[in-house]
């Protein structure tokens, strides 16, 4: 069984920017729509939350721009779950334009947080089984280089 969850979207034109194409801030928001309904559909939607007084947390992310996307340009956005543990999510998100083009990637660490004490805590359990199912059947891929990416400016001479 091979399981991937997408989300997809549309280039709006409050998504563009004086360059005439999607500004940063609308990959991030893609991005971050993206990890929430993945969340929402695997036991953390707004009411679970709610009844459990549990949230999740981004506590890092790195976004890579890679082409352009402009006006009533179609996007996917892929979820790869690249590794987690009991409170932990490390997610890759690749989105690709109609063409199927890679165009941007995010990668993002969250954590699972108990809203009492605003302190990191153990998934839910109905969360950790579909985190499980998700991470065993989820396609396999080969990982971009820009997963774990370090930013950097090459000093001369390096063949980077």
């Amino acid at each position: 069984m091979s399981n991937l969850f997408t989300l997809t979207g549309t280039v709006e034109k409050s998504m563009i920017d004086h360059n005439q194409h999607m500004h940063d801030s609308q990959y991030n928001e893609a991005f971050s729509q993206a990890t929430n309904e993945f969340n929402y559909n695997n036991g953390l939607s707004l009411d679970e939350r709610k009844q459990l007084n549990y949230t999740i947390f981004t506590i890092e992310e790195h976004t890579t721009f890679l082409s352009q996307l402009k006006l009533d340009d179609n996007y996917q956005i892929d979820i790869h779950l690249y590794n987690y543990d009991y409170k932990r999510l490390h997610f890759f998100l690749i989105m690709r334009n109609e063409q199927g083009n890679i165009v941007a990637t995010n990668e993002q660490m969250m954590m699972g947080i108990d809203c009492d004490s605003e302190k990191s805590a153990p998934f839910p359990e109905t969360f950790m089984r579909n985190v499980e199912l998700y991470y065993n059947t989820q396609p396999k891929v080969d990982w971009p280089k820009q997963l774990g990416h370090r930013i950097e400016i090459p000093q001369k001479g390096d063949s980077k």
